[in-house]
């Protein structure tokens, strides 16, 4: 069972247009231990995955050089001490993460460089575990768009990758499940990987190694989860504005913990009445669908003063710092953290304010940041 809560900014409206913010507060009242969910992963097997990098105090050793996927690539001798491949690294942390998944659920792996290649599709975790000395190495494309548009729907869905798309930028389909993305080392993405994030109302996870691919694995796919297939239908007689999802319905696909969606829409004058119609479906281990609806309603202010008493300036100042996180970039980064801090201090929220110190702390590393603001946005 789900509890919903929605709350809005203003219960009363006056004689200008104003922007009302609500928020939706989706939380699991009780956790169930997974079983029949579908979880695919999506693993980049180009060229730059399979190269070992040599110790530093070797690189002077290097021949033969060429570039491959933004890396310069060299030949060394075989006496030169190597760390393990990305792909060896990435295959060890998937036996990990497989063993991890319990055995009532289903697998898929597929590997993507000039093609999309299934390794094992709806498997057992076991059965899928075993099928892993399959991965053979590809070129030096790494076809992503491709790979998304082409792999079938998931309760959630891993992408791995350390490089750049190279074939030409798309939207990518709708998935009705979470959507996780692993950027790993120095060279892969950020931006192009954010956006698909966005895209997909999924998460972006900044590993400096594949070494911090179970952990990761763990933090973002629960073993007990609360409920399946959760999608969040809006109805308004005006335009709904997302904040920090996007798409009518929402898919949520797995929840595992609470989830807050933030959201406006700008209303006329005087305007009194239903203003936003709420509906929540979803499963629980696979039983029959249900749905929850909430409405939002408003009346007419006698005057000014009975506006502003009648607003709830926390659901305000939430829904202005989600939206400037929303809209922050590499130009406005300072500008953005300084907005924020302020926001902040005016709730008072501790959890708002920490954020905001983390996001100043990264302010020189944009694959964290933007890993961040991600997780913020949508965890």
């Amino acid at each position: 069972m789900l509890n919903v809560i929605v709350s809005g900014s203003h219960r009363k409206s006056y004689n200008f247009p104003f922007r009302y913010f609500f928020r939706i507060i989706i939380n699991p009242e009780k956790l169930y231990k997974r079983q029949g969910t579908h979880i695919e992963i999506l693993l980049d097997t180009s060229d730059s995955m399979w190269r070992s990098e040599v110790l530093p105090e070797y690189a002077n050793y290097g021949t033969n050089c060429r570039v491959v996927d933004g890396v310069e690539l060299c030949e060394f001798p075989q006496w030169v001490p190597k760390y393990p491949s990305g792909i060896q690294q990435a295959l060890e942390a998937l036996k990990e993460i497989l063993a991890y998944i319990p055995a009532e659920n289903f697998v898929s792996v597929y590997t993507f460089s000039d093609e999309v290649i299934p390794i094992v599709t709806m498997s057992p975790p076991t059965y899928a575990y075993s099928q892993l000395s399959n991965v053979q190495r590809g070129s030096q494309e790494t076809r992503l768009y491709t790979a998304l548009n082409l792999v079938k729907d998931a309760d959630e869905i891993i992408v791995i990758t350390d490089g750049s798309p190279t074939d030409p930028p798309s939207r990518v389909k709708e998935f009705s499940g979470k959507v996780i993305f692993v950027g790993v080392g120095k060279y892969y993405n950020e931006s192009v990987l954010k956006a698909l994030a966005d895209q997909t109302n999924g998460l972006l996870y900044h590993a400096d190694n594949l070494d911090e691919l179970f952990k990761i694995f763990t933090e973002s796919v629960k073993e007990y989860i609360g409920a399946q297939r959760v999608k969040v239908f809006l109805t308004s007689e005006f335009p709904v504005n997302l904040i920090n999802y996007s798409g009518n319905p929402i898919n949520l696909g797995t929840l595992e913990g609470p989830v807050r969606i933030y959201g406006y829409i700008d209303l006329p004058p005087n305007f009194s009445g239903k203003l936003l119609e709420v509906r929540v479906k979803y499963n629980v281990l696979g039983e029959e669908e249900q749905e929850i609806k909430k409405e939002l309603y408003i009346t007419t202010a006698s005057s000014k003063e009975d506006f502003v008493q009648s607003i709830d300036q926390d659901i305000v100042a939430e829904g202005m710092w989600y939206y400037n996180l929303r809209n922050w970039n590499e130009y406005n980064l300072n500008q953005t953290i300084n907005v924020l801090k302020n926001i902040a201090e005016s709730t008072k929220r501790l959890d708002l304010l920490e954020y905001t110190r983390k996001l100043a702390d990264s302010k020189g590393d944009t694959k964290r940041l933007n890993s961040e603001v991600t997780k913020r946005l949508r965890k």
